[in-house]
């Protein structure tokens, strides 16, 4: 699932600010069949907070990064990536120089996801002894 961080945005954006630009980033990306992403669900838009508050709107940097490597997703289906993000995040903030980061992984160098459903510690049953999978995962944290 690509992970989009956008860092840097002026300080006062509002959750309403925030709710637009996200849903103008997601239709970025979905417009880019390429990358058979049909949703919000499909990827995580972050806006981080930046503690030190100089320059702040000035520059604002986006980073789409953990868009798995795929055949459909050639160099030109990467550029219009870039391309279609930045210019919507500078639609919003048309002051600022904008500069977007694409960066693609091989799952099989490093990934792992949980099942969507995986049962939670607190609705096993209360024998004493944490199970996951039928595993032993040792005792039960009364304090839980």
């Amino acid at each position: 699932m690509p992970v989009i961080k956008v860092w840097c945005l002026p300080s006062g954006q509002t959750k309403d600010d925030l709710n637009r630009l996200h849903k103008a980033i997601v239709a970025a990306v979905v417009s880019i069949r390429e990358l058979g992403l049909q949703s919000e669900n499909d990827m995580t838009c972050l806006f981080p907070p930046d503690l030190m508050k100089y320059g702040l709107g000035e520059e604002i940097i986006v980073e789409i990064s953990g868009l798995f490597q795929k055949p459909e997703r050639t160099q030109d289906v990467r550029q219009r990536l870039a391309r279609n993000v930045g210019g919507v995040v500078k639609a919003f903030y048309h002051n600022a120089k904008i500069e977007c980061f694409v960066a693609t992984i091989d799952p099989l160098d490093g990934f792992w996801a949980s099942a969507e459903s995986e049962p939670r510690e607190d609705k096993l049953p209360d024998d004493g002894h944490n199970f996951f999978d039928g595993v032993e995962r040792g005792p039960r944290d009364p304090n839980k």
